[in-house]
């Protein structure tokens, strides 16, 4: 069985510019599809990226929880500066040809719930 992921940027401004921006992934083959609940401690966390017999993830697009006001911060190492995402709105991570084997999150606060879309 296959399962392909088509991931859909869509961006709409309104105002003073009316316009649309929509970019697509194209067809993503072999993708995981899978979905998980992560509890992040305050700190760096170690989010083990899925590695999937004959599935290929693509990215992942992380969801806080409703209501959550804490913002994670994505690195690459734990010693690295970073890069804060929304504490309220999805974030998303197209990988490369190389797909990292983890990803670091880093809270000052502990986030319940937080759900990572795998692709």
């Amino acid at each position: 069985m296959s399962i392909t992921a088509d991931v859909t940027n869509y961006i709409k401004f309104s105002g003073d510019q009316e316009s649309e921006v929509i970019y697509g992934s194209g067809l993503l083959a072999d993708s995981p599809s899978l979905q998980e609940l992560v509890t992040l401690a305050i700190g760096n966390n170690t989010i083990t990226v899925p590695d999937v017999d004959d599935f290929t993830v693509h990215g992942v697009a992380l969801v806080p929880p409703a209501a959550n006001d804490e913002q994670p911060t994505i690195k690459g190492a734990s010693g690295d500066t970073g890069i804060a995402l929304s504490a309220s709105k999805v974030s998303l991570l197209q990988f490369g040809d190389t797909v990292p084997t983890v990803l670091i999150l880093s809270v000052t606060a502990e986030i319940v719930g937080l759900r990572l879309v795998w692709f």
